[in-house]
């Protein structure tokens, strides 16, 4: 049936039922820009740690990041933050509105350094010149699997507590403590629950699935999002599906929320970082451009290259060959490889990194990227060590633990993880989302096993 004819029979079967009141007050319930929202668009603390943030000073900072001018958006700021204070909601409404269009119409600065990079958009121009060197199918997949699952989940439970707070205040506050769980142990994370939506459309599509596929299991299955991912998931709600929705208006497209998730990928393409890669690059792209998706990719490449290289330094060192050449991340990447190849200490190269990248968000990829390399390189594939220089980084610690966690527990196995680190959690995961509210881990091991399989992953 046309929709036009199921327009016109609902209407011609519609029949006046009188009542005594309207239901106009239902209306009010349905806010599509609630107070809360916007209130902590300018202000919040991050829920695991209690660091501050404003996401709005975020857009701005990140806009300007990509080498655009945002004074108007800029001159914005203070007048958002009276009315704030002032509790004057709807015209704190109205500022956020302005400023984010702003942002998308912020005009290019032609001397911004940023402007001196390569940034491809399309994989068979991200890929031109990525290695197709073919690794022998790695050793005892499974155990491998349930590691990477067991190190991303522990470290990003312990990095819950410490995510959005800088090197001497965590210093200050936690000292010989960091680098172990130093609060509640829970395995509750929001970064898992993009990558598990990935793994369901994986098990729907088999080796066809695309970007869309992956992005309309966010919708079915992601009730909500921050940064790139709130955007995102806004324009998937309006059917623009990726790569639009990872550039659409999204300020955010470079930050870290494509390297926090894209673990999974390597995972179902062990031994073969090209194809983890891609994958990645699917995923990435719906909440992501640029150098947000190269992150991403990276991610997937660390984990997939720890099947068949144990050895942390050379599986950075491999990984920069599946990096755009000529692109600013894979610039600022070579720069921090550097700084780790010279330096006596990864104290050396964290001062270097907050010099360096002091006009990022604490969100944004690069810092954080930083912090991973520096400390899979000068933790030498000890877990504790690797954990305690985490920790000690900042940043945005959940997301970085989690990914380092995971090529670790790839490289050690279920077993070769510290027991101190898994017995906490039980071999339980637990999340927000309809369905899924408790999972165990080994099986979902298995379950990755299996997808691998599906995907010609190599782990018979």
């Amino acid at each position: 049936m046309k929709a036009w004819e199921r327009s016109y029979q609902m209407r011609k079967e519609a029949r006046p039922t009188p009542k005594e009141k309207t239901h106009w007050d239902e209306a009010v319930v349905a806010d599509l820009f609630p107070e809360t929202l916007v209130k902590t668009f300018w202000r919040s603390t991050v829920p695991g740690s209690n660091a501050p943030d404003s996401l709005i000073l975020g857009a701005v900072q990140a806009v300007e990041n990509m080498g655009k001018d945002v004074v108007d958006a800029e001159t914005l700021l203070e007048e958002g933050f009276e009315a704030l204070r002032e509790g004057n909601v709807g015209k704190l409404k109205a500022i956020t509105s302005l400023i984010f269009h702003l942002l998308s119409k912020a005009k290019e600065i032609p001397e911004h350094p940023y402007h001196r990079f390569r940034r491809p958009l399309r994989w068979e121009e991200i890929s031109m010149e990525f290695p197709t060197i073919a690794f022998d199918p790695p050793e005892d997949p499974l155990r491998r699997i349930h590691g990477g699952w067991l190190g991303q989940i522990a470290g990003a439970s312990m990095g819950t507590a410490l995510e959005g707070h800088l090197h001497d205040a965590l210093v200050e506050t936690y000292g010989d403590r960091l680098g172990y769980y130093v609060g509640e142990v829970t395995t509750y994370n929001d970064d898992i629950t993009y990558e598990l939506a990935l793994m369901e459309a994986v098990k729907e599509k088999g080796p066809g699935v695309d970007s869309a596929d992956i992005a309309l299991k966010w919708i079915e299955m992601i009730p909500f999002g921050w940064s790139a991912e709130l955007v995102a998931l806004e324009n998937l709600r309006r059917g623009i599906l990726p790569p639009e929705s990872g550039r659409f208006n999204n300020p955010f497209q470079e930050w870290i929320g494509a390297q926090m998730r894209t673990m999974i990928c390597g995972l179902l393409y062990p031994g073969k970082p090209k194809e983890a890669a891609r994958l990645a690059f699917l995923d990435s792209q719906i909440s992501h451009s640029g150098n947000g998706i190269y992150g991403g990719m990276m991610s997937a490449v660390l984990t997939s290259l720890a099947f068949v290289t144990h050895d942390t330094r050379e599986v950075l060192q491999r990984s920069v060959d599946y990096v755009p050449e000529g692109s600013e991340f894979r610039h600022y990447l070579e720069l921090v490889l550097n700084w780790c190849e010279n330096a006596q200490s990864w104290e050396e190269v964290m001062k270097k990194a907050y010099q360096e990248f002091k006009r990022y968000n604490w969100i944004h990829v690069y810092p954080n990227m930083a912090a991973v390399v520096t400390g899979l390189w000068f933790g030498k594939g000890d877990f504790d060590e690797t954990m305690k220089i985490i920790a000690s980084f900042g940043y945005d610690v959940d997301c970085n633990a989690g990914e380092v966690g995971t090529v670790l527990g790839v490289i050690l196995g279920r077993d070769g993880i510290p027991k101190h680190w898994t017995e906490p959690i039980h071999d339980e995961l637990k999340t927000y989302l309809p369905g899924f509210e408790t999972l165990s881990i080994s099986q979902l091991a298995r379950t990755t096993m299996e997808l691998s399989q599906i995907l010609g992953g190599d782990t018979e």
